[in-house]
């Protein structure tokens, strides 16, 4: 099983292309170095995720613009016409929300198995793309244990799961607690433990007792986890070095192929818990 972990911002953000500037600082001076102006593409954050305890019929998706280096806010991209369909012939309407740049939709129908295409269409161009519903094995036990990390008494949540047999799978962790800045992601596949009892585990320097960690567990495809595996080693390897520009998602753009759209569309059953440390 091959896992890349990598604590920063959420999985949208992994793929904005920013401009990095470096400031030096003395006791008199401030030089600051002059940047490029950031580009202005479309990042598609489409991410569908069933709880199969529910329904799963109210989804997300949210549209922005990738910004400068220097801004704080996020620019979100309002007005436009989101779509999912199935191989069934319906068509799920996402509208926007009275928060900018997000759109939703009330009456989705999740299936496991079944394939799905997103359309956008932002200033008179097309944006598609078209992933299948990927399930997610159920979680068996969740146990705590205290040899995580570097030091033998650091605290450690451990679930376990059964890797279904006969079949490549490709699976998705975040881990979120309050000390946490931005989510730990985990990527993971079943190559060398393929049908056997698996284990996947969090741990932090920072975990103490009546610490809450809480979790997230979904089944992927193989075209995301490859995508995935580039945006972690990326970030992970130089964290001054800016992102390869090549990191590009499933999502096309049909009315001009290089005005391309950042993201990527996926949709998975997860399996969520909560944890609180104990003594």
């Amino acid at each position: 099983m091959t896992t890349l972990y990598q604590k920063n911002k959420p999985i949208w953000s992994y793929i904005l292309l920013f401009s990095f500037s470096i400031l030096f600082y003395s006791c008199e001076d401030v030089i600051e170095v002059d940047v490029k102006p950031g580009d202005n593409r479309l990042v598609i954050d489409a991410e569908i995720l069933w709880n199969t305890e529910n329904s799963g019929n109210t989804q997300h998706i949210y549209l922005s613009r990738l910004t400068n280096y220097y801004e704080t806010e996020t620019t979100k991209v309002s007005n436009a016409e989101v779509q999912v369909s199935n191989t069934n012939g319906d068509v799920f309407t996402f509208i926007e929300t009275e928060e900018a740049g997000t759109y939703q939709c009330n009456d989705f129908i999740p299936e496991l198995g079944a394939s799905y295409q997103l359309e956008v269409l932002v200033d008179n161009e097309v944006y598609t793309a078209s992933e299948t519903l990927v399930s997610t094995p159920e979680i068996i036990r969740i146990e705590q244990g205290a040899e995580g990390g570097l030091t033998e008494d650091q605290y450690e949540v451990i679930f376990y799961f059964n890797d279904p047999i006969e079949e490549e799978n490709y699976y998705l962790e975040d881990f979120k607690a309050d000390f946490l800045i931005y989510p730990e992601y985990g990527i993971s596949k079943d190559e060398f433990f393929n049908g056997n009892e698996i284990d996947f585990s969090f741990s932090d320097e920072d975990l103490e007792v009546g610490d809450t960690v809480d979790t997230r567990f979904r089944g992927i495809s193989a075209q995301f986890y490859h995508y995935m595996s580039l945006i972690l080693e990326s970030y992970g390897a130089n964290p001054f070095g800016t992102p390869p520009a090549n990191i590009r998602g499933n999502i096309i753009n049909e009315t001009n192929e290089d005005n391309y759209a950042l993201g990527y569309f996926r949709l998975s059953q997860v399996r969520e818990f909560s944890y609180t440390i104990e003594e």
